[in-house]
């Protein structure tokens, strides 16, 4: 069966068994070597890195955040929630990683089909919709641009939390309504939109995918963060250098991150129907797939190390959380000093930032 479709074209498919036979059948008379059992053992270790790597690094993030966001506010509250959401798409991975290992059988029912797939997706949109936050905040209250968000900023960052939260649990009920449990010999969760719209639905979905989960997320973090740096260089400061090449790793670990997930999405989507792309590339795009999916999931790996780990003042509050939760008598034999040198410097940058002092808003990046 060619990929053209002159041989089996999509006229000719009345329902999902024959669907399913022409997704399986479409490409056969195109051949490419590549190893699926390779690709397998890799994504399980990658899906499992990641796993055990993010559940650590977020679990962390949240001890921390949480036990320090009453006194210290402002951005953590940005913080806590992004480790949350990066947490959920963890604990979502060893379904993913087991659904690859058997060949995308799902052995799990109807109900877990739908429900882990609007699991993922709604804390696929919080944690990329925190990143885009995080930027906004970050040069306000740098530039000081929007006194009244000084004014209310505590109420407005709950607000804006709660909305996030609500806007990406509606975001992904367009794509989860149609997943439906395939039974078979092999059951499978696939997308199934009804038929005489299957493509309309599809497209859609993956237009509101890649607009509200990439583009307009990517246009927001790269400009602010731009102007960020921009004002940090103007700034007399002796880490403004560090701070500028922070502003550019956000940018490059997102693009790095979700570039190849929505190109081959868009691509996938678009074949067939508005273009027509060579057989050997079609191969290539499905094989692939699978890895710029989970390519896209070392963010929960990468954000709390970028968002937290590199900040002297979660280093600090860290330290101080693993003292305090010391015995007495390992806690009393030099272990304090050292934090509460680092915990002072960040409570100062806190109070300073309130009072809004450009130039300490830097020490939050």
């Amino acid at each position: 069966m060619s990929v053209s479709g002159s041989a089996y074209d999509y006229a000719q498919i009345h329902n999902e068994s024959e669907l399913l036979y022409f997704f399986n059948h479409s490409l056969s008379r195109c051949h490419l070597e590549l190893s699926e059992n390779t690709k397998r053992v890799v994504l399980f270790v990658l899906y499992l890195a990641i796993f055990v790597v993010g559940l650590v690094e977020n679990l962390l993030v949240i001890c921390v955040n949480w036990r320090c966001c009453g006194r210290t506010g402002l951005l953590n509250l940005y913080l806590l929630n992004l480790a949350v959401s990066d947490l959920g798409i963890v604990l979502s991975l060893p379904v993913w990683m087991l659904e690859v290992t058997l060949d995308y059988i799902w052995l799990w029912g109807s109900f877990s089909c739908r429900f882990v797939h609007y699991f993922y997706f709604a804390n696929m949109y919080s944690s990329i919709f925190f990143l885009g936050c995080l930027s906004v905040d970050r040069y306000l209250i740098l530039t000081n641009a929007w006194p009244s968000w000084q004014r209310h900023q505590h109420r407005a960052r709950r607000a804006l939390c709660a909305g996030v939260w609500v806007l990406s649990a509606l975001i992904p009920l367009p794509e989860v309504v149609h997943m439906e449990l395939v039974e078979g010999p092999e059951p499978m969760c696939l997308f199934m939109a009804p038929f005489e719209s299957y493509d309309e639905w599809a497209l859609a979905v993956a237009l509101l995918t890649t607009i509200l989960g990439f583009l307009l997320p990517l246009l927001l973090i790269a400009v602010l963060n731009v102007l960020t740096a921009r004002q940090l260089r103007r700034a007399v400061q002796p880490e403004r250098g560090r701070h500028c090449r922070l502003m550019g790793a956000y940018v490059a670990v997102f693009i790095i991150c979700w570039l190849p997930y929505h190109l081959t999405l868009l691509l996938l989507t678009l074949q067939g129907t508005h273009i027509s792309l060579h057989c050997h590339l079609i191969h290539l795009l499905y094989f692939f797939n699978d890895v710029a999916k989970c390519f896209s999931m070392l963010h929960c790996a990468i954000n709390p190390v970028l968002y937290n780990f590199l900040s002297p003042g979660f280093r600090g509050r860290l330290l101080n959380a693993v003292v305090h939760y010391l015995p007495k008598d390992q806690a009393k034999t030099g272990g304090p000093a050292s934090a509460s040198s680092s915990s002072t410097q960040h409570s100062i940058v806190i109070t300073k930032e309130g009072a809004q002092r450009p130039h300490t808003a830097p020490s939050q990046i």
